[in-house]
């Protein structure tokens, strides 16, 4: 277990870039029928999602948050003392994608860059290491970048492909007078719950192999939903225990989007307001490691919430890993949504 209380952390600001072009699920109605696509809906609760087009990647959303997040808030660049790009579909098997990011932002030479490979459980492991970083050394501000773009693929189920929505996320965590709380877990008995078996040194492409079937997503669902729905709430009753409070010292409970039938069932057991947990799926579908910034961008447009807003947050899936992040963030260091179908377009492709 990781657990942790920064009373030094400040979050400078919040920004998501999202695809221009919207894919209603209803435009699936001839591959599924119906009755399918109305059961789909009411079950995940996504009626639609963005999905990128032409040579558009999960790092051109995160660059795009990134520069307007920097712009916005009048971040000098050179004050940027490390980058952190988290996602499942990185440009490139090397180098790593942040240093890509890095090109493009016109970072300093004295900021490092690297990247992690974690899905759903992303965001939350991300904001603790980010301020983790904080504690020591020379580090005052830290640009976190999540973001995904689930590759469609033949052979992974249509149902698959159109719970998944693309965003990408920058997220400016630096030395400050404010508090997060944190609560981090992991269990690699349910590793192949949720993988892509295929692609990798373990099993790699070849010549006489499947390449769809073997890079093809597969989910355990029964397994994925029996674990959220107990481990998630233990962890909410952990978090308590640690540091107190319950979820009415909490203006909103931002949970990863996973499914509306999985957010409702975590709503009932960890006793959660429906007023108090914001629900962006419904145009976003899920996104991953987004899926909480998503949110939390999503919910300072939509509705009128304090000048400070008191998060308690929640990400959960692949590894399996799971965690619990409390923070605070200022509404007006939030940006509205941003749309974008930019791309870079000096990209090696060989």
């Amino acid at each position: 277990m990781a657990n942790a209380v920064f009373n030094n952390i400040y979050i400078g600001g919040i920004a998501c870039a999202v695809p221009e072009k919207v894919e209603k699920i209803t435009d699936y109605i001839d591959e599924l029928g119906e009755d399918e696509i109305n059961k789909f809906i009411d079950t995940t609760g996504v009626r639609e999602r963005r999905v990128v087009t032409g040579n558009q990647t999960t790092s051109d959303m995160c660059f795009v948050a990134a520069e307007q997040l920097m712009k916005e808030k009048q971040i000098d660049k050179d004050s940027i003392d490390a980058i952190i790009f988290l996602t499942q579909s990185a440009d490139y098997i090397q180098p790593a994608t942040s240093h890509v990011i890095h090109k493009r932002l016109g970072l300093s030479k004295n900021c490092i860059a690297f990247d992690i490979n974690l899905g759903c459980s992303g965001y939350v492991y991300g904001m603790y290491l980010a301020s983790t970083m904080l504690q020591g050394g020379s580090f005052r501000k830290i640009l976190f970048l999540a973001g995904e773009m689930a590759v469609e693929n033949p052979e992974t189920s249509i149902k698959d492909v159109i719970l998944f929505g693309h965003a990408g996320t920058a997220t400016l965590i630096e030395r400050g007078n404010t508090e997060m709380k944190c609560l981090l877990k992991a269990n690699g008995e349910g590793y192949s719950s949720l993988i892509i078996p295929g692609g990798g040194m373990r099993k790699p492409i070849t010549s006489s192999t499947n390449f769809y079937k073997d890079t093809a997503y597969h989910m355990d669902g029964a397994e994925v939903f029996g674990f959220t729905i107990t481990e998630i709430p233990r962890a909410f009753k952990e978090f308590f225990d640690l540091y107190g409070g319950n979820i009415d010292n909490y203006d909103y409970c931002v949970f990863h989007q996973a499914n509306l039938l999985i957010l409702k069932q975590l709503a009932r057991k960890i006793k959660v307001p429906l007023e108090k947990m914001p629900i962006s799926l419904d145009r976003y579908a899920n996104t991953s490691s987004a899926s909480i910034p998503l949110g939390i961008v999503d919910l300072c447009e939509r509705e009128q919430v304090p000048e400070t807003l008191n998060l308690i947050t929640s990400g959960f899936g692949v590894g399996l890993s799971w965690g619990v992040v409390s923070f605070e963030v200022e509404s007006k260091n939030v940006l509205p949504m941003i749309y974008t179908s930019d791309y870079y377009k000096e990209a090696f492709r060989g």
